[in-house]
C-alpha cells in the first residue's frame, strides 16, 4: 500500500514541476524537495514496517514474468561516491593547511581578504567559496538522487511502467499543444502572465525555449518506443510479408497503433517550433538514432543475428521513419518558414559561448582538485571576465563544463562518467533483452537520456529542475525494464544492518532542514520587495519592511538575505543624509557596513557586494569621507573579483581621479592601470569617463590633465 502511495506521488511530482515555469524559482524547488524527501520517508517506513515480515523473504518477481527488478552497475555506484565525497569536503571547515594543498587559489582569495582586513582570520576554512550556496545545490541534487532511487524501487511490474511512460508522455503532450496554441493564436501567455522572453517561439509553461525543447526532445523518443511496445513492433517475426504484417496487427491494435502515433508528432512539432537550433539538431540525431535501432535491432541482438546468407529486412524501421515524416510534414503545413529563418539568422550568441567556454576553462585551470562549490558559478566566473558584455551569466550554458568547474576535475569528472557509464550499461542491456516491452520503453528512454546529454554540450537544461527530475526518471524507467534480476528466486536485498534504515530517515530529515530554511528566507525576501514595490517611500514604510528582512537573513546562510538587508540599511542613510540627519545616517551606516560585512563573510567572491560596502563607508560623516582608506580597500576587492565590470570602473576611476592629488604614488599607479585595462578593454570607455566627469565638474579638462600625467605603466 505504501508502495503504491510513493509510486502515485512520483507521478503526481512529475505533472507538477514542469508547470511553474520550469520549477526554476525557489518555491517549486521547495516544493520539490519536500515532496521528494516525504516520499523518501515514506518508503522507508513501510520497509521498517515490514522487517522481519515473512514478506521479506519473498522472491522479487517470482512467478510474475511482468515483475521488474531494476538495478545499477557498481561502477555508476562508485562514481556517485566519489563525487558526494568530494561534495562533503567542499562545504566542511577543513584545516587552512589542507585547503591550501587542495586549492591554493581558494586559499590565496582568503588570504588576500584576510589581509585587507576584510574577513576575520580562521584557522578552518571551506573550499567551497560560498558554503551555504553550496548547500543548497548539494541538497537539490541529492534530492535528484532521492527521486531516482524512488522510480527504481516502485516500478516494479510492467504495468507501473506503463503508468509512468503515459504520465511522461501526457505532460509533454501539454507542453507542445499548449504552447503551439499560444504561439499561434498570438496570445504568446504562460498561464495567463505576458510572455517577455521567446516572442515567437513555442515554450509552453517554460521561459526559455532551448529549455522546453530539451524537455520534449528527451519525451519524443520515449514516444517512439512507446508506439513500437504497443504496436508489438520487437516481437514481429522477420522477413514476413506485407500481407501477414497487415493481418498481425488486429483492427483494435491498428487504432491504438494510429492514436499513439499523433504522441511524438505533436511532440516533435511542439520541438520544432521551439525554433531552438540545439534543440532541433538533437531531435534530428535521436531520429536517426531510433530509426537505425528499429531498423536493426536484430543485428544488435545477440539471440537474434542473421545468419549466413539472411539479409536484414529494411522494413523494420518503416513505422519510425513515417512519425519522423508525418512530423516534418505537419511543421511545413503550420508554416515551417519562421524554424529557417532562425538556422539563417547570425548565431550572435556562438562567439559569446565560445568566450564563456574559454573563460569556464580558464577557472577550472585555477580551482582543478576541489572546484569553486557548487552553486558558486554566478560569482566566480566574472573573475575571468575579458570584456563586460552587460550579462549576468549564472550558467556555463555546457552542463560538463560547469559540473567540472563548481566540483574539480574529481567530483564534476566522477559525476560525468556516472552518467556516460549508465548510458553504455543500459545499451548493452538492451542488445541482450527479448522483451518488446522492454525493448521499445528502454529505447526510448535511451535515447531520451542521450539527447539531454547531447544538448548538454550547448546549454543547462540539467539546471533546469523539471529537465533534471525528468532526465533521473527517464535513465531509472531505463533500468527498471531493462534490467534483470540475477536469478529466479532472487531474494529481496536488506539493508547492511537493522538501523540502516532509521539512519537514512535521520539523514533525510537533516536533507529538510537546509531546504526548509532557504524557503522561509526567501519567502520572507519574497514579502518584502512586494511591500518595498508597493510603498510609496522607504521612510513611511521603513518599521514594516525591516521587521520582514531580519526573519530572512536569520533563517538562512546564504548571502542574499544579508546584502538586501544591508541595501534597505543604505536607503535609509541616504534619506537621513538628505535631510540633515547625521547621527541617523551614521547608525544605519553601521548597520549596513555589519550585514554587509556578514554577506562577504558567507560569498566573499561576490564583487557587487564588495563595491556596495565601499558606497557605505564613503557616505559616513558625509561629504568628509572619513572612511576612505576603507572604502578603496573594497573597490579593490570588487575590482579583484569583477575585473572587466564596466560600471564599477566607470564610477571607481572616477572616484580615484577625483582623489588624485592626496592619492599616494602606489595609489597613482594602481587608478592608472585600471584606467589603462579599461581602455585596452573597450575604446570607448574614455570618453564616457570624460563625460561622467563633465556631470560633475562641468568641463572635461581636468581628467585630461590628470591622464597626460599618468604615470608610466610598469
Amino acid at each position: 500500500m505504501i508502495d503504491r502511495i510513493v509510486f502515485w506521488g512520483l507521478c503526481a511530482v512529475l505533472v507538477f514541476l514542469p508547470l511553474p515555469i520550469g520549477s526554476v524559482e525557489e518555491w517549486p524547488i521547495f516544493a520539490f524537495e519536500a515532496a521528494t524527501i516525504t516520499l523518501f520517508l515514506l518508503y522507508l517506513g513501510g520497509r521498517i514496517f515490514r522487517w522481519g515480515s515473512p514478506r521479506r523473504q519473498e522472491a522479487v518477481g517470482a512467478g510474475d514474468p511482468d515483475a521488474l527488478a531494476g538495478r545499477l552497475p557498481v561502477f555508476a555506484k562508485a562514481m556517485v561516491g566519489v563525487f558526494l565525497a568530494v561534495s562533503l569536503l567542499q562545504i566542511v571547515p577543513l584545516p587552512a593547511g589542507l585547503v591550501k594543498l587542495l586549492s591554493p587559489k581558494a586559499y590565496g582569495i582568503y588570504a588576500a581578504l584576510v589581509r585587507d582586513a576584510v574577513i576575520a582570520p580562521s584557522s578552518r576554512l571551506t573550499l567551497s567559496l560560498a558554503p551555504g550556496a553550496s548547500v543548497s545545490k548539494l541538497v537539490l541534487m541529492l534530492c535528484y538522487g532521492l527521486f531516482g532511487y524512488l522510480v527504481l524501487k516502485t516500478v516494479r511490474s510492467r504495468r507501473r511502467a506503463e503508468i509512468l511512460v503515459v504520465v511522461v508522455l501526457a505532460s509533454a503532450l501539454f507542453q507542445a499543444v499548449y504552447g503551439m496554441a499560444e504561439t499561434f493564436s498570438g496570445h504568446e501567455m504562460i498561464f495567463g502572465r505576458p510572455k517577455r522572453y521567446g516572442l515567437g517561439s513555442v515554450t509552453g509553461t517554460f521561459v526559455n525555449r532551448n529549455h522546453l525543447a530539451g524537455f520534449l526532445e528527451m519525451v519524443f523518443p520515449l514516444s517512439l518506443g512507446y508506439l513500437l511496445a504497443k504496436a508489438r513492433y520487437f516481437a514481429m517475426e522477420k522477413g514476413i510479408s506485407l500481407r501477414r504484417r497487415v493481418l498481425w496487427f488486429s483492427q483494435e491494435s491498428l487504432q491504438w497503433t494510429l492514436l499513439l502515433a499523433l504522441v511524438p508528432i505533436f511532440i516533435g512539432v511542439g520541438l520544432i517550433f521551439s525554433r531552438s537550433r540545439s534543440g532541433i539538431m538533437v531531435l534530428a540525431v535521436t531520429a536517426v538514432l531510433a530509426v537505425a535501432a528499429a531498423a536493426s535491432w536484430r543485428a544488435f541482438s545477440p539471440a537474434d543475428r542473421l545468419g549466413p546468407g539472411r539479409r536484414r529486412d529494411p522494413g523494420f524501421g518503416r513505422m519510425v521513419r513515417l512519425v519522423v515524416m508525418a512530423v516534418l510534414a505537419v511543421a511545413v503545413w503550420l508554416g515551417i518558414g519562421p524554424v529557417i529563418e532562425r538556422f539563417s539568422e547570425v548565431d550572435i550568441t556562438a562567439e559569446g559561448r565560445r568566450t564563456f567556454y574559454q573563460n569556464t576553462l580558464e577557472m577550472i585551470g585555477d580551482f582543478p582538485w576541489a572546484g569553486t562549490g557548487k552553486g558558486t558559478y554566478v560569482n566566480a566566473y566574472p573573475i575571468y571576465e575579458k570584456v563586460d558584455d552587460h550579462v549576468r551569466l549564472s550558467f556555463a550554458h555546457n552542463d560538463y563544463l560547469e559540473y567540472l568547474s563548481e566540483n574539480g576535475v574529481i567530483g564534476g569528472g566522477a559525476l560525468i562518467l556516472a552518467g556516460a557509464g549508465l548510458l553504455v550499461w543500459l545499451v548493452v542491456l538492451w542488445r541482450r533483452r527479448h522483451s518488446g516491452f522492454a525493448k521499445g520503453i528502454g529505447l526510448g528512454a535511451i535515447l531520451g537520456v542521450t539527447a539531454l546529454f547531447l544538448h548538454g554540450f550547448t546549454d543547462f537544461n540539467l539546471q533546469i529542475t523539471a529537465n533534471a527530475a525528468y532526465f533521473v526518471t527517464l535513465a531509472m524507467l531505463a533500468a527498471a525494464v531493462l534490467a534483470k534480476s540475477e536469478g529466479p528466486g532472487r531474494p529481496e536485498v536488506a539493508p547492511a544492518s537493522r538501523f540502516g534504515l532509521p539512519l537514512a530517515a535521520i539523514l533525510a530529515v537533516v536533507l529538510l532542514i537546509p531546504a526548509i530554511r532557504d524557503y522561509l528566507g526567501f519567502h520572507d525576501l519574497a514579502a518584502y520587495r512586494k511591500a518595498r514595490t508597493e510603498a510609496r517611500s522607504v521612510e513611511g514604510a521603513y518599521p514594516a519592511l525591516e521587521a520582514k528582512l531580519p526573519r530572512a537573513a536569520e533563517a538562512s546562510p546564504r548571502a542574499v538575505f544579508q546584502t538586501e538587508l544591508a541595501r534597505l540599511y543604505m536607503e535609509m542613510a541616504r534619506v537621513a543624509n538628505d535631510a540633515g540627519r547625521e547621527e541617523d545616517r551614521d547608525t544605519f551606516c553601521d548597520k549596513a557596513v555589519a550585514r554587509f560585512g556578514r554577506a562577504i563573510a558567507a560569498n566573499p567572491i561576490d564583487a557587487g557586494t564588495h563595491y556596495e560596502m565601499a558606497t557605505a563607508y564613503l557616505l559616513y560623516n558625509f561629504p568628509l569621507m572619513t572612511y576612505q582608506d576603507r572604502a578603496k580597500t573594497y573597490f579593490r576587492e570588487a575590482l579583484l573579483f569583477k575585473p572587466a565590470d564596466d560600471t564599477i570602473n566607470l564610477n571607481v576611476q572616477f572616484l580615484y581621479f577625483s582623489w588624485w592629488p592626496t592619492l599616494e604614488d602606489a595609489e597613482c599607479a594602481y587608478a592608472a592601470g585600471l584606467y589603462r585595462a579599461m581602455v585596452a578593454r573597450d575604446p570607448s570607455f574614455a570618453p564616457r569617463l570624460e563625460t561622467r566627469w563633465a556631470q560633475s565638474y562641468g568641463s572635461p579638462d581636468g581628467l585630461r590633465a590628470i591622464l597626460a600625467a599618468l604615470p608610466p605603466s610598469q
